[in-house]
């Protein structure tokens, strides 16, 4: 069974590993799956989980949801930020979580830290020690590590709030948390729902439930917060550029009025219809510098008066 990656027996105190083969599924077990592998449809199936769960429970695209069905079975589907190497936290991870006639199985396609860290506590002898607490764990783990990343998006938030070029790593973070909010929030439906059930694996950890929800909704939002932050800098580095450019057209604008007149002039005597007037004084060429000059003047003066040089 190569889908089968971890088997924990939860029947006896503390819980059991089971390094063979589970040939058959048991109430008060915990399988943990690896979903894209061969096998674990019909090794389901064989365990009359209806089709239609196991679909849910192996689709390849799927949003947080919980749905509740008879006899207090029901399907979890939960998203993590992904922690593991060379990974994009934003390409949040999914784990999906079926308990059904007693028996608790978890689906992953990328491995998840929150599950591992359970994994890892379980063999130290210090993990939860009941189906319900390996749910709790499950969804303070996704959301610790949800919590951790967005620590450090709010230092790289502060970094870009003394910043005056809208760069690519503002753009990539902004996209970034886009794609998390995009999952949070029904995430925060989905735990809710789950708190608020009837089913008994809930009731019985509803204290803890309960501030699982409010984590969550904290990092909801916090989303919305860092969200909201990064359009406002988006928006005044825009605002800081677009009066740049305004300062600059107005500056040329400015140089242009004061070239005007005396490009007009040049331009005149360079057509040389007739020849060019004033070829036989020798102070002729002066005297036009000399005009120049006092155009310049001029038009400075009157551009002055007008406070042109004052706009901001």
């Amino acid at each position: 069974m190569e889908f089968l990656i971890d088997h924990w027996r939860f029947s006896s105190s503390p819980p059991i590993q089971h390094t063979n083969n589970a040939s058959t599924i048991e109430p008060n077990n915990w399988y943990h799956c690896q979903r894209d592998k061969q096998g674990l449809r019909e090794w389901l199936l064989e365990y009359q989980i209806p089709s239609t769960i196991v679909d849910s429970l192996l689709a390849e695209d799927t949003r947080p949801l919980f749905e509740q069905y008879e006899d207090d079975n029901f399907l979890l589907i939960l998203r993590g930020v992904n922690m593991n190497d060379n990974a994009n936290p934003e390409d949040m991870l999914s784990v999906r979580i079926l308990y059904f006639n007693g028996a608790l199985f978890s689906t992953r396609k990328i491995p998840s830290k929150a599950i591992n860290a359970i994994r890892e506590a379980l063999l130290a002898g210090q993990g939860p020690q009941t189906l319900s607490e390996v749910i709790v764990q499950v969804i303070d783990g996704l959301n610790k590590n949800i919590d951790h990343y967005l620590s450090s998006i709010e230092e790289k938030i502060t970094q870009y709030d003394t910043e005056i070029e809208l760069s690519e790593d503002l753009m990539q973070t902004h996209k970034a948390l886009l794609k998390i909010k995009r999952f949070i929030k029904p995430q925060l439906y989905a735990i809710d729902d789950y708190c608020n059930s009837d089913v008994a694996l809930a009731n019985s950890k509803n204290l803890r439930l309960r501030h699982s929800v409010n984590t969550i909704t904290r990092i909801n939002e916090t989303l919305d917060f860092f969200l909201g932050e990064l359009e406002i800098i988006k928006g005044e580095l825009r605002q800081y550029h677009a009066e740049k450019m305004n300062q600059n057209t107005y500056l040329f604008s400015v140089i242009a009025a004061i070239f005007l007149p005396t490009s007009f002039l040049t331009g005149l005597l360079g057509v040389n219809v007739g020849g060019i007037p004033g070829t036989e004084s020798p102070v002729a060429f002066g005297l036009f510098c000399a005009a120049l000059v006092g155009i310049f003047a001029v038009e400075f003066w009157i551009l002055h008066r007008l406070r042109f040089f004052n706009k901001d």
